[in-house]
């Protein structure tokens, strides 16, 4: 007999996104928990969505949902994949009480975040009490977090680098492993980010054979507390200044695909900030929808699911 509290479902979790522009005035007043945006804020990232053409967040989290789905029946652990977001459609409060209306009463949770983080997590959390509350009694979900050293995950980022060193073919090339800074209370309060993050920087290097790299933190928020640091400017001046490295290489490990952080903070920001400086841009394609992501990602809810029958 199969054990009640096994889960017949996964929720896939990710951040969210706007659809278009006339999205970002509730968006943001969610990101905001509550508080409704400035015009000017709104403005803002009307502009920024624009430049870069829009987000493609939401596609890729879509075929990120239909991939683990079919990886999963592929390989014996046949349950419905639903997606999630903590911000905007489909939100959790959403999602959860539809699949439990389908019939599911346990799921398996992963955030499309590797990171153990409790300011990563803990918004997922909340998110996900919020869904139980509205999904009724005797409904269930198993968080799994921390899948930041699974094999697939590494892999990626060092097979995907040393292709982009091939390809630059320059020796002197510096890379920066970057990640979304945070609050540095966060750190003072204790949130493992920072140790988890170094731990991740090192075995990517490893993977990638770098002799040349350095990690660092970038998209600190516009707030007046201080942020983790260094910041990706200040390593892209040290590593031309001190190793020489005009060619410099960004890997922003510290997300899994495209989207605003990527495309706008470091493909228009960073990237104009290096060009004004007589510095080469180049950056490591994100993971997205790959294989590598969907095999750790079954990897990870696998470890709630039921062991597929041989």
């Amino acid at each position: 007999m199969t054990d009640p509290g096994t889960p017949d479902a996964v929720l896939l979790l990710g951040y969210g996104s706007p659809q278009g522009p006339e999205d970002l005035p509730g968006y943001l007043a969610e990101v905001l928990h509550g508080r409704t945006p400035s015009p000017e804020m709104v403005a803002e990232y009307v502009a920024r969505y624009a430049r870069i053409g829009g987000s493609p967040q939401n596609r890729i989290l879509a075929s990120l949902r239909e991939k683990l789905e079919r990886r999963l029946a592929s390989e014996g652990q046949g349950v419905p994949v639903y997606l999630a977001t903590k911000h905007w459609h489909p939100h959790i409060t959403e999602v959860l009480p539809r699949a439990a209306a389908e019939g599911h009463r346990s799921f398996v949770a992963v955030p499309l975040s590797p990171y153990a983080s409790t300011w990563i997590t803990e918004p997922y959390r909340a998110g996900i009490a919020d869904g139980l509350r509205a999904a009724g009694a005797g409904v269930r979900v198993d968080l799994q977090v921390g899948w930041h050293l699974d094999p697939d995950w590494i892999g990626y980022w060092g097979e995907a680098i040393r292709a982009e060193l091939g390809r630059l073919d320059d020796p002197t090339t510096w890379v920066h492993l970057s990640a979304h800074s945070l609050p540095k209370r966060f750190r003072d309060q204790g949130d493992p980010y920072p140790e988890i993050l170094d731990a991740t920087a090192r075995a990517i290097a490893q993977a990638a054979g770098l002799g040349r790299w350095s990690f660092t933190y970038q998209s600190p928020g516009n707030t007046t507390e201080p942020w983790l640091g260094p910041a990706i400017e200040d390593q892209m001046l040290r590593a031309r200044d001190a190793e020489g490295a005009r060619s410099q290489l960004i890997a922003s490990f510290g997300f899994v695909f495209d989207h605003l952080e990527v495309l706008y903070d470091l493909d228009v920001v960073v990237q104009e900030y290096a060009r004004s400086r007589g510095l080469d841009y180049h950056r490591v394609p994100m993971p997205n929808d790959s294989d590598r992501v969907v095999s750790a990602l079954a990897r990870t809810v696998g470890r709630s699911l039921p062991v597929a029958r041989t």
